[in-house]
């Protein structure tokens, strides 16, 4: 269902709803976060995301958990973000893959545990999610859950940076000017660290602006 292009007001949905569509209860509370026909009530759209999410929703399941991460419409609760953010996950939505990795990178709403945010960035990079890359590509370069591969690293770091991830673009760099997983080059060290600094990462910025102190 393409929620932009319906054209029911708040309350027809509410109505397609009752039969238990989950689709139509989902988009109540998209309808509702984003002030769509009618004002922002993020708690009315928790409200709707939960009923969705009960339902096997995967979308409300991810939404609502960013709600209860952000305490937007709903007391904060990491715990119950990082429960609706696997139930997303586990029901195929690609992008909470990836956050149910961050959550165990972090140890938010859940015990940190980086063999777990491993498994889940493979998961989600394994969907096409650049990000989930870049992250696995850390592990392999620090060794840790993962046994140390520089040439993997450099593999799914070059991928990500062709997509336009910016500490993927950073890290492309390093190992380019060390010589680490690649052979040793500086012009393209120099390139990616540019495009990392132009998509704002803050490393490679400093590194640009005092470039004494960094070579």
């Amino acid at each position: 269902m393409n929620i932009q292009n319906l054209n029911f007001t708040v309350e027809e949905l509410k109505i397609l709803a009752e039969n238990g569509q989950k689709d139509f209860i989902y988009a109540v509370g998209y309808y509702y976060e984003n002030g769509i026909r009618t004002s922002v009530n993020l708690t009315e759209a928790a409200v709707w995301y939960e009923k969705a999410a009960q339902k096997g929703h995967a979308e409300a399941a991810m939404r609502l958990a960013l709600l209860y991460a952000q305490g937007k419409g709903v007391e904060k609760n990491e715990k119950k973000a990082f429960t609706y953010m696997e139930q997303a996950a586990k029901a195929g939505n690609t992008n909470a893959l990836y956050n149910v990795g961050r959550c165990y990178e972090e140890g938010i709403g859940v015990k940190q545990d980086f063999s777990k945010a491993f498994d889940w960035y493979k998961k989600a990079a394994a969907e096409g999610d650049f990000r989930a890359m870049c992250c696995m590509g850390g592990y392999f370069l620090t060794g840790n859950p993962v046994p140390y591969e520089p040439a993997k690293a450099f593999q799914l770091f070059e991928k990500a940076a062709n997509a336009n991830i910016p500490a993927a673009q950073y890290n492309l760099s390093v190992l380019y000017r060390y010589g680490e997983g690649t052979e040793k080059d500086v012009e393209k060290a120099d390139f990616w660290r540019m495009k990392a600094a132009q998509n704002g990462f803050r490393m490679a910025i400093d590194e640009i602006e005092k470039p004494a102190e960094n070579q």
